[in-house]
């Protein structure tokens, strides 16, 4: 398999989550002791939540490019990086990195055209909700994406920096999340994103009146996935994107 490149701290919290899936999943296919080989770049999230209220987009890129640099020097054969509002620099990065990199919306899109799905709702931090990044991919897809409003944005991106990123989980803000899916479903939804990695940590499945798909196991599990396909079966132009696709059609 290929040596998995991981760019985490972004939050502490779901880096932990992601390693825990990649090395829980791996074993239970391959039994033993067996463990896939890991190359992290843990970066400071402060750093880019800096630039994030700067709208700092280039600067957001010059972080996440050294780190890719860093992680091929440390012989990763593809990249992951593990959160959701830093790829709103993706278009910034995609050309210029060393390495492939299988994105948190391919992974998602692929899930939800899997399932058939054709209109849903993304929560998640503001830039996520309101930059279009993932709504860009799930257009290409065929897939509607309807967020909040305004006022429940807001709210939902406090939720996530002053507490989800601090593994601190408040009922009030569980039901405030409940409010926002109902409201989201009142208008056609077939399903909701969580498309912020902390967000498992406070709502599951039983809380949901709609299928969450959780994008941290989703992209986790396409990591993983496309780690582990045999180097016979691939070529010079084989590419995550392109993985992507076959994986959806499956």
């Amino acid at each position: 398999m290929k040596r998995i490149g991981l760019i985490g701290g972004l939050s502490p919290e779901s880096t932990v989550h992601y390693y825990q899936i990649l090395c829980r999943e791996y074993n239970r296919r391959t039994g033993g002791l067996n463990f896939p080989e890991i190359t992290l770049e843990s970066l400071n999230l402060q750093e880019l939540v800096t630039r994030f209220e700067k709208n700092d987009w280039d600067g957001v890129a010059t972080i996440l490019l050294t780190a890719l640099q860093r992680l091929e020097k440390a012989g990763a054969g593809f990249a992951s990086i593990l959160a959701n509002t830093p790829h709103n620099a993706y278009d910034r990065i995609r050309d210029k990195s060393p390495l492939p990199i299988l994105t948190i919306m391919d992974a998602t899109a692929a899930a939800l055209k899997k399932d058939q799905r054709t209109k849903v709702a993304l929560l998640g931090t503001k830039p996520t909700m309101e930059f279009g990044f993932f709504q860009k991919t799930f257009a290409e897809a065929g897939i509607e994406t309807l967020i909040p409003e305004n006022s429940q944005r807001t709210e939902l991106d406090r939720i996530v920096w002053e507490e989800l990123s601090h593994g601190i989980t408040e009922e009030t803000s569980r039901k405030a999340m409940k409010t926002m899916i109902t409201d989201l479903q009142k208008q056609g939804v077939e399903a909701v994103i969580l498309g912020c990695t902390e967000l498992s940590l406070l709502i599951g499945e039983s809380d949901s009146p709609l299928p969450l798909y959780d994008t941290t196991r989703i992209h986790a599990e396409a990591i993983l996935k496309f780690a582990l396909q045999e180097n016979e079966t691939r070529n010079e132009s084989f590419s995550p994107v392109c993985y992507m696709e076959e994986f959806s059609n499956e």
